[in-house]
């Protein structure tokens, strides 16, 4: 996956693990009546994909919006207008979504005990 960034062109992204896209997409819903934060929540998720040119997600050190805060600068320094971080952020806020396992796929894999075969 690809996502590009203003003068940086193309970036190389990848999907974090499934605690970030958890952290990320309740913080995304959370964010919907605040632009100034919903801004950060998605300069966060790019750069929480990213794997250069934004530093790195540490979530002992930073929750999403204060890590998101740190993206927006550096997107904003990049020449990266607040629409493109928003189109791009909410794509990525789609895709880190999609990862979370459904409850329905949490119960398929959560039988532990299958019922035993007849005549066994």
């Amino acid at each position: 996956m690809f996502l590009k960034l203003a003068k940086w062109g193309k970036v190389t992204a990848r999907t974090p693990n499934l605690a970030t896209c958890y952290e990320f997409t309740v913080s995304w819903t959370a964010a919907t009546e605040d632009l100034a934060l919903l801004s950060r929540i998605c300069a966060g998720a790019i750069g929480a994909v990213a794997t250069q040119r934004l530093p790195s997600y540490r979530p002992s050190v930073h929750k999403p919006s204060e890590y998101g805060h740190i993206c927006l600068d550096k997107l904003l320094n990049a020449g990266m207008d607040m629409s493109m971080i928003l189109k791009v952020g909410t794509k990525v806020l789609q895709h880190l979504a999609q990862q979370i396992p459904s409850e329905d796929e949490v119960e398929r894999e959560a039988d532990f005990f299958p019922e035993p075969e007849q005549g066994s």
